[in-house]
């Protein structure tokens, strides 16, 4: 069992978070440049969640910040999957999100109005198929070719109980010990999920990110973070 206390995960994401402020100008690897596009949304998306979470915690919303964890970690995922990808995987990623808003689209022509340099724009966009877009069109295929123990899909699945309806999200506001059990207008919070989740992401998606920058600029800081908390520094190459 981890000796890491929550303060000091705490902490750590404070630095992190720091850290990637402060980096300076961004420098792709050859031919590499339209995942860094991508990948460099999805790495600052990932600490900016990361940071409000924090601040939810702090105003005393610490189950609210619990929604943003889900997002927070499906975005590490992809990012990590997609600096293994290079290209082929930014690729997917354009194609997947080119067939999302064509069906989107249809849908609302069907009930809207819509401009029509919209209209356009989006019947533009890549239309291209291939396998990598069909794995990220399905999360858990992404986790698969990572972690085929599918350790990773199943904290997926755990978080998506705080971002969906469910058991997850309505029992906390019940209380167990009173019999029968009694409702409550606050909800019980007493984990660190907060702090621990954030902090992996923010290493993970860190060097995912790094992975694809030259010279891998963050690598020696992030490893540091991560053996200071216990965790592995970076996620395994995907299969």
């Amino acid at each position: 069992m981890s000796n890491v206390t929550r303060q000091q995960y705490r902490e750590t994401v404070e630095k992190l978070v720091a850290d990637y402020r402060a980096a300076g100008p961004v420098e792709a690897k050859h031919r590499n440049y339209r995942p860094v596009l991508i990948g460099h949304g999805w790495c600052a998306e990932v600490h900016r969640l990361a940071e409000s979470a924090l601040h939810l915690v702090d105003l005393g919303y610490g189950h609210e910040a619990l929604i943003l964890l889900r997002t927070m970690f499906e975005t590490t995922i992809s990012l990590h999957w997609l600096s293994q990808k290079g290209d082929a995987g930014a690729r997917g990623v354009l194609a997947e999100g080119g067939r999302t808003n064509r069906a989107a689209l249809t849908d609302m022509q069907m009930a809207f109005k819509l401009p029509q340099d919209l209209v356009d724009t989006i019947k533009n966009e890549p239309a291209e198929k291939s396998d990598e877009s069909e794995i990220f069109r399905k999360f858990q295929a992404q986790c698969d070719e990572i972690d085929p123990k599918r350790e990773l899909y199943s904290v997926y699945r755990h978080l998506c109980g705080y971002a969906h309806p469910s058991t997850v999200g309505a029992f906390a506001f019940i209380e167990p010990t009173t019999e029968p059990a009694s409702l409550r207008s606050e909800p019980r919070v007493g984990t660190s999920v907060v702090e621990v989740t954030a902090a992996m992401c923010l290493i993970w998606a860190g060097r995912a990110f790094d992975e694809m920058v030259s010279g891998k600029p963050r690598k020696q800081f992030l490893r540091s973070a991560a053996r200071e908390l216990e965790l592995p520094p970076i996620l395994p190459r995907v299969n």
